[in-house]
């Protein structure tokens, strides 16, 4: 109902008196209304009661939409039930309407002063949608009384019809999303009858679909001092509290909803996905432990637990190193919520196998590797690629387990399969050139990336910048100009680079031999200058095209251009010199 609030819509069988005709309708289109003897009390004679509901039923006939049952067919039901006319009280009368499938029932009681006056108590019933319009008690004179509370309650059934025509529209606004009007008809319908549960319940929703939370709450709460069983105010109640950051009242509301119905997993899980949607997934996962304290070897609640510990530790640790600038390591809290997903994960593994959705086999590959507890990741996911051999997203989360092991050459196998299983895998052998290089193997490296561009050529860019990138850090960043010229050389090879990411490596490679340079000219001998002249004339070939690049990153490059030059000259003149 309420990841993006699904509106229940409540359209009660009176309300249908404003829809298609169903089986509750007579011939013509029109709704029956059980109207039985009125009931007398404290000793009144019942020959009023009786007089008023015919009069009644007589005004009820006059009407477009509605018919009443006749007596004759009301006690001839009623028998069926082994009741008489005077047995049904207002709660029999419910039920007898129910049965039999009348949509309306009108119930009305007396009772009879010394001067025969009588003070008459009635309510319209809503029989499918449970809902009761309760009449303002008002009393008649003993002549033509019968006919002065036929009358009354006649009028009041014209405000009854008057309500539900402003449900029906709410209802129906409702369902085609036209939120503002239809909570104009729902105030409609509840400044006739302020006690319409389902309308009061309906305005609650519409009220958060406009994101008026505090509203909502209120229409709920409101709605839930007249019926504090209600179960839609209280899941809604529950989610608008959580929602506002009161994750306690969302939980206390949606336990109440549980107490309701304990045994009911299904929506046990329902309220408990809608509390982590909402933003609270550990309060879920209190949740689902009740139920699974009743019922441990549950798979579908085992797996939902799961999936609340995964997202919990996650957040737990995302909120850490967000308060935490430069923190490093696995939270307790996080580290806990992960083994909890573990375990749950893997009561689900044992029952369904090779049925179990490969994403949860992945967050427990996952988890086992953010505890870095790599060994197991290794062990958990070689199991499971028995039962789901052809899956990609397993073997490269192996693939990611055996690299963590230390274990590179069969964490490059593994991404070999993925690559068997997906030729155009994204990044497989991104990776396997990545984990290569960090390991120091660049002649096994740069291989694999070149074959890899020269498949994919829309890849060539993020092949060359992984080599790139290596030079960089490895090179430039440790004054290892040649290392970087080297890894800068292998970049440009790369089958398919562009033009602009060529002019990136030019800049840094003109830079490293530059760089490189000028130590080895600083003796201003013949055989220095003889020695890197070529490779001053180098940089500034390199530097040549690369502005727009040194531009973009506030890079000042006239003045290297204007250096490089500078030791052109000066090597030249020496062998000039010389010579």
């Amino acid at each position: 109902m309420l990841a993006r609030l699904k509106l229940v819509l409540v359209a009660s069988a009176a309300a249908m008196a404003f829809a298609p005709a169903t089986v509750a309708a007579q011939a013509g289109g029109r709704f029956q209304v059980l109207i039985p003897d009125f009931q007398p009390l404290e000793g009144a004679r019942n020959n009023f009661g009786r007089d008023a509901s015919e009069e009644l039923r007589d005004l009820i006939n006059t009407l477009v939409r509605h018919q009443a049952m006749e007596r004759g067919d009301i006690e001839d039901e009623a028998d069926n039930y082994n009741l008489d006319m005077r047995d049904l009280d207002c709660l029999r009368t419910i039920q007898l309407a129910s049965e039999i499938n009348v949509p309306v029932a009108v119930c009305a009681a007396y009772t009879e002063a010394p001067d025969r006056t009588r003070t008459v108590r009635a309510t319209i019933r809503d029989i499918q949608g449970a809902e009761e319009f309760v009449l303002p008690e008002f009393t008649v004179g003993d002549r033509d009384g019968d006919k002065e509370a036929a009358r009354q309650i006649f009028e009041q059934f014209d405000r009854y019809n008057n309500q539900v025509l402003a449900t029906a529209l709410c209802t129906e606004y409702a369902a085609s999303q036209q939120w503002e009007d239809a909570l104009r008809q729902c105030d409609v319908a509840l400044a006739i009858n302020s006690d319409a549960t389902n309308t009061r319940y309906l305005r609650a929703q519409l009220l958060r679909e406009l994101d008026r939370n505090e509203e909502a709450l209120g229409e709920a709460e409101r709605l839930l001092e007249v019926d504090p069983f209600h179960e839609g105010a209280l899941q809604l109640a529950g989610y608008i509290a959580t929602v506002r950051g009161d994750a306690d009242a969302g939980r206390e509301y949606y336990r109440q909803y549980l107490d309701i119905n304990p045994g009911n997993v299904t929506i046990r899980m329902r309220i408990a996905y809608e509390m982590a949607q909402a933003g609270d997934p550990v309060g879920a996962m209190g949740f689902i432990q009740t139920g699974l304290e009743v019922d441990p070897e549950n798979a579908d609640l085992n797996e939902q637990f799961g999936n609340f510990a995964f997202t919990a530790a996650s957040d737990a640790q995302s909120a850490y190193e967000m308060s935490t600038p430069g923190a490093t390591g696995l939270t307790p809290e996080a580290a806990q919520f992960y083994g909890q997903a573990i375990d749950a994960y893997m009561e689900v593994f044992a029952v369904r196998g090779a049925e179990m959705q490969e994403g949860r086999l992945r967050n427990i590959v996952a988890a086992h590797i953010q505890l870095e507890e790599f060994p197991e990741a290794v062990q958990k996911s070689g199991q499971f690629l028995e039962t789901h051999p052809e899956s990609e997203v397993l073997w490269s989360f192996y693939a990611d387990a055996l690299q963590r092991s230390g274990r590179l050459d069969d964490a490059i196998v593994a991404l070999d399969h993925v690559l068997e299983i997906n030729p155009n895998h994204p990044n497989a052998a991104l990776r396997q050139g990545n984990w290569l290089l960090q390991a120091g193997r660049v002649d096994a490296a740069v291989p694999k990336l070149s074959e890899f561009a020269t498949k994919n050529p829309n890849q060539a860019d993020p092949a060359a910048r992984l080599i790139f990138a290596d030079g960089h850090t490895k090179g430039v960043r440790r004054d290892d100009y040649p290392y970087a010229i080297r890894l800068f050389t292998a970049a440009k090879a790369i089958p398919g680079i562009s033009d602009r990411q060529r002019r990136e490596v030019n800049f840094w490679q003109g830079l490293s031999v530059y760089s490189q340079a000028i130590p080895l000219a600083e003796p201003n001998t013949l055989a220095s200058a003889q020695q890197t002249l070529p490779a001053f004339q180098e940089a500034l070939r390199l530097f040549e095209g690369t502005e727009e690049y040194a531009s973009s990153q506030n890079i000042n490059l006239q003045q290297f251009v204007d250096a490089t030059r500078q030791y052109i000259e000066i090597q030249e003149a020496i062998i000039q010199r010389g010579r």
